[in-house]
């Protein structure tokens, strides 16, 4: 319990900083390097519940994370934004603002979330009380607002690997780890998908509505 306080917390509460700080970001190359560093922060999570456990699956999990998010997706992303000049920057959205926005999202979404739903839930993994699970649900909504608050496809793609390190934070806590290895791929090649296909093909800046031109 006290390598938990000690430990696991302050780590959870560093991932919950990194969101807010590529919430904050209007400059692309630091949102991805955020959300690089808040893999890696998630995969020492891995590593000292594989200490905590006795099981090596959380090092094949620690693994995953590092090679596909913390340096895959990194690449792949950044070698995307050097072919696009313009997307060095995110025109016309006013961080302040959003940041602010997203602070009162969170805090409703996660009061009414972890009230309801996970205030009585008992962890097996560890010895903590459901106290925990409020940084999974605070980063999970933190990409969600991501995903919803820009209109770059490079921020919406960090949003959604926001959403994967939420999931999975969440799960370390909730399921067994076999499955969780087997998910985490999951989600990493589905967020490679997703980047080879919507980077590559489709135009970098969405507006809220469209015309429909016939």
């Amino acid at each position: 319990m006290m390598l938990v306080n000690e430990v696991i917390i302050p780590l959870s509460t560093a991932i919950l900083i990194t969101a807010f700080y590529v919430q904050g970001q209007a400059f692309i190359s630091s949102m991805i390097r955020g959300q690089a560093f808040q893999s890696v922060l998630l995969a020492i999570i891995s590593l000292i519940m594989g200490y905590l456990t006795g099981s090596f699956d959380y090092l094949a999990l620690a693994v995953l994370i590092i090679l596909m998010r913390a340096f895959l997706v990194t690449y792949l992303l950044e070698r995307k934004m050097g072919e696009e000049k313009s997307q060095v920057q995110e025109s016309r959205v006013n961080v302040a603002y959003l940041f602010l926005l997203s602070l009162i999202f969170i805090v409703i979404s996660v009061f009414i979330v972890y009230s309801i739903s996970f205030s009585h839930i008992g962890l097996r993994t560890i010895e903590a009380g459901p106290d925990v699970l409020v940084f999974p649900i605070t980063l999970f909504f933190q990409g969600l607002f991501l995903i919803g608050s820009r209109r770059n496809t490079f921020a919406q793609i960090i949003g959604y690997i926001e959403e994967e390190n939420a999931i999975v934070l969440l799960a370390v806590f909730l399921i067994p780890i076999p499955f969780l290895v087997e998910a985490s791929a999951f989600l990493d090649v589905l967020a490679l998908v997703v980047i080879s296909s919507l980077v590559v093909e489709v135009k970098q800046d969405h507006t809220r509505i469209e015309e429909l031109r016939g």
